[in-house]
């Protein structure tokens, strides 16, 4: 059974598969990803990350 390699948490095959790397190892977990994602969010400082994704105008 697949498992994070960051948290040692029990991963599906098909998430291994598909998030993993090549080996099909994962390095980070869903649980793991947010809070990464948090620890890195452009929010952090006080700002609204998804107010600032709003604001972006794509062409």
């Amino acid at each position: 059974m697949p498992e994070c390699v960051t948290c040692g948490t029990h991963v599906t095959e098909r998430f291994a598969r598909v998030f993993g790397d090549n080996r099909n190892v994962v390095r980070r977990c869903m649980d793991c990803s947010r809070a990464a994602d948090l620890d890195e969010s452009p929010g952090q400082e006080g700002g609204d990350a998804f107010e600032d994704r709003e604001l972006r105008t794509w062409s």
